[in-house]
């Protein structure tokens, strides 16, 4: 039997464990996109038809616009578009939910993506009114993609611009493709909202 060194010293008291889950309002656009990560499938561009819930390419229905899309382990999502007659838009939607914004500073993603010519698009933020309408918040650089995978990071700051609604029934975060002829090939995508 050994004796206590000190008998006159306790234990520290060590706080509770804390948990560390903290499902913010990124967490359901990440997991979309995390399933999407590991998916292997390819389909026809259909406007409006969700490739996975909350996840859908939006066509002008003014233009005639066709192509294909493909995701595997290792490349988020690829689609090529062929563009006959070219629309005011060829884009991307990614469901966020109604993401609380309140108390939040910064809105921003990170992508890598790749074009087999130089391309560009815009990302924006679309957040849903009472009123049935909505208000886009576009971020302030233009992706450039090129041959070879490059690396874009971009934020919105919550709290200076007032007509960003810090609450809303949903939101969308947008890839505004250039409506023409194209490849374009995401490798990654995380959003983030701290």
């Amino acid at each position: 039997m050994t004796e206590d060194p000190d008998p006159g010293i306790a234990d520290p008291i060590l706080p509770a464990p804390l948990h560390n889950l903290d499902l913010g309002p990124d967490a359901g656009a990440n997991h979309l996109l995390a399933m999407l990560r590991q998916q292997d499938m390819q389909g026809d561009l259909v406007s409006g038809l969700p490739i996975l819930p909350g996840l859908f390419f939006s066509l002008d229905p003014d233009s005639v616009t066709t192509g294909t899309y493909a995701s595997a382990p290792g490349l988020l999502l690829e689609a090529d578009f062929t563009v006959e007659h070219p629309g005011r838009w060829m884009a991307l939607h990614i469901a966020l939910g109604d993401a609380d914004l309140t108390g939040r500073q910064v809105l921003g993603v990170v992508c890598k993506s790749a074009s087999p010519q130089t391309t560009t698009y815009r990302i924006c933020l679309r957040s849903g009114r009472e009123t049935g309408d909505f208000v886009d918040h576009f971020l302030r650089k233009t992706v450039v993609a090129y041959a070879s995978p490059s690396l874009h990071l971009d934020a919105l700051q919550i709290e200076t611009d007032a007509t960003l609604p810090l609450q809303a029934p949903w939101r969308e975060l947008i890839l505004f493709f250039r409506p023409e002829t194209s490849r374009i090939a995401l490798h990654d995508l995380r959003i983030f909202i701290v």
